[in-house]
């Protein structure tokens, strides 16, 4: 069985790795990648598996539901509209997740 992935989420790769100030280079040392290939996901060359997703949550140390979403509202711009109920709540989510460690 292959594991879900999500496709067009390398914006909101981005989004998180600028608002954590690392450049493209020590996100993927962070990873253990060589930039190239954090390039594909965030340029949309590769969809995000969840071992992908984990790890990237893992080097920027928050949890991965945080990513899993992030990911979805810009797959799903519908998500991210303001009169987006389950936007809304995906919000609230956000907002409750544990920090990654506690």
């Amino acid at each position: 069985m292959t594991s879900p992935k999500i496709d067009s989420a390398g914006e909101a790769i981005r989004a998180m790795r600028i608002e954590h100030d690392l450049r493209v280079q020590q996100l993927a040392q962070r990873l253990g990648w060589d930039k190239g290939r954090l390039s594909k996901y965030e340029n949309d060359k590769l969809a995000l598996s969840m071992p992908v997703i984990e790890a990237i949550a893992r080097a920027l140390e928050i949890n991965p539901a945080a990513v899993v979403i992030r990911c979805l509202k810009v797959r799903y711009p519908y998500l991210a509209a303001e009169r987006s109920e389950i936007g809304k709540l995906l919000d609230k989510l956000l907002a409750r997740l544990p920090k990654l460690g506690t």
